[in-house]
């Protein structure tokens, strides 16, 4: 029989551990929120046994393979690799890599706390047809909110999401204003970059 589900990527996360789903207290998924989006990521048996107490809130480093089922298109994150940022100093974290039995070294760690500001009329419009919030324009908003947010941005921006865009074979689309500028097939990873780019006063 074939497999239906192949490894499609790798991946490499880091962000704040916001929720953990357990199964007779053995952790199963982790829920981490990054400047891309939020990720429902699996934790196998092995690196299961080797995780410490976690809390809610902690920095995360994660990385491992994206495996998608071929019959319904669902990408799932399956971890190999999980780094605990513990938050002793601003600058530099000590971290430690549950691989095997091997512990880490000093990871460099960018915290700024400072306000953005938005450039005058700034506005994303997302198209939220059922093709385009479909192949990613979920994630996508998901994304740019919180890139704004982590920003202090959302008050002074807004996302609207729109009617057609006339780009469905280019899902998902979306127009950065007041530049005008449009963006066919947008994945997370691009957000930050188009959020700097068309939104943020320099």
């Amino acid at each position: 029989m074939t497999k239906t589900i192949s490894t499609i990527a790798n991946f490499k996360l880091i962000g704040k551990l916001s929720k953990i789903s357990d199964q007779q207290k053995k952790i199963k998924y982790l829920k981490l929120t990054t400047a891309a989006g939020k990720y429902w990521i699996k934790i196998p048996r092995q690196l299961r046994k080797q995780l410490p107490s976690l809390s809610l809130g902690c920095e995360l480093e994660v990385e491992g393979k994206i495996k998608q089922d071929r019959k319904t298109g669902k990408t799932k994150y399956k971890a190999q690799m999980v780094v605990i940022i513990a938050p002793e100093t601003l600058n530099t974290q000590i971290a430690t890599k549950l691989k095997g039995n091997k512990s880490g070294s000093l990871l460099p760690v960018l915290n700024d706390q400072s306000k953005s500001k938005a450039k005058s009329k700034s506005k994303v419009l997302i198209c939220h047809k059922s093709n385009c919030w479909k192949k990613g324009g979920q994630e996508v908003c998901a994304a740019i909110e919180s890139i704004l947010k982590d920003h202090n941005l959302t008050k002074e921006i807004s996302i609207k999401q729109t009617g057609c865009l006339k780009q469905c074979k280019k899902a998902p689309a979306l127009i950065m204003m007041p530049d005008k500028a449009r963006y066919q097939n947008v994945r997370p990873k691009q957000v930050e970059k188009i959020v700097e780019k068309h939104l943020i006063a320099r």
